[in-house]
């Protein structure tokens, strides 16, 4: 009677199961509480089960050590990581975004614990949560997965020709979080900051006026006001962000095997 997985497919199976664990381990949406654990675990389970027919992978048995298993196990949960901490990195961009504004409006002494993502600014779990929105309404998502299924291709299981640039690269990219944080918040700073210019002028030119009283409040007023009205700024700007995390994700893939 023939066996309904072989060790071949069983040690390729495994291999393609530490990858896709890898990615969810650094993932910015798989990696929160906001999924349950067990949807998680049926995600990952059902995707590695996927890929596994798609690509049947097979991993010879003879003469494979244990230390080499164990290696290529290392090598694989560390591929999947970087793929998910690329991503991470241009999320972050959107959560400097948020502290800049958060801080000329005045917000930054309320910051709020969050079970799901920590201890954030007020209106960081708002811009994280603009990124997820168009992460799937762009169609982002399919890159991204067509992205892990093709590294299995371009980078198959059970070879260590890594290139070792791949870390260069990823510090590369996280310097970018800055300016595209920037970029997404210059709209509300700029109206932010001019609003401080015109109290800092008041405080000199009418020295009655309790400024502190009257513009905390106001700062806050302005700031949502024109959080309110710019956020086409804000979805504008944010698919920039994700063109360019779609761009450097796949130019990642491609360069991680050579």
């Amino acid at each position: 009677m023939n066996p309904l997985i072989t060790p071949e497919q069983a040690l390729g199976i495994g291999f393609i199961f530490t990858r896709v664990i890898g990615i969810f381990l650094s993932f910015p949406l798989l990696n929160t509480s906001m999924i349950p654990l067990n949807i998680r675990v049926l995600f990952v389970v059902a995707f590695s089960l996927y890929i596994s027919t798609l690509l049947d992978i097979r991993i010879s048995v003879d003469n494979i050590s244990v230390v080499e298993i164990a290696i290529n196990t290392l090598k694989e949960l560390l591929i999947g990581f970087l793929l998910g901490v690329l991503v991470n990195v241009f999320i972050a961009a959107f959560s400097y975004a948020a502290e800049l504004i958060s801080y000329f409006m005045g917000l930054t002494i309320v910051n709020i614990f969050d079970p799901t993502f920590g201890q954030i600014a007020i209106l960081d779990r708002l811009f994280i949560l603009i990124f997820y929105l168009l992460f799937f309404i762009t169609g982002v998502y399919q890159i991204f997965l067509t992205g892990v299924i093709a590294s299995f291709k371009l980078f198959p299981v059970y070879s260590f020709d890594m290139n070792g640039g791949i870390f260069p690269y990823i510090l590369e990219k996280s310097s970018q979080l800055f300016l595209l944080g920037f970029k997404l918040a210059f709209p509300f700073i700029l109206v932010l900051f001019l609003t401080n210019v015109v109290l800092a002028l008041i405080n000199r030119l009418i020295p009655q006026i309790m400024v502190f009283i009257v513009g905390l409040p106001l700062q806050i007023f302005l700031g949502i006001a024109s959080l309110a009205i710019g956020t086409a700024t804000i979805v504008y700007f944010g698919i920039e962000v994700l063109d360019a995390t779609s761009y450097s994700f796949i130019k990642m893939i491609k360069n991680i095997g050579k």
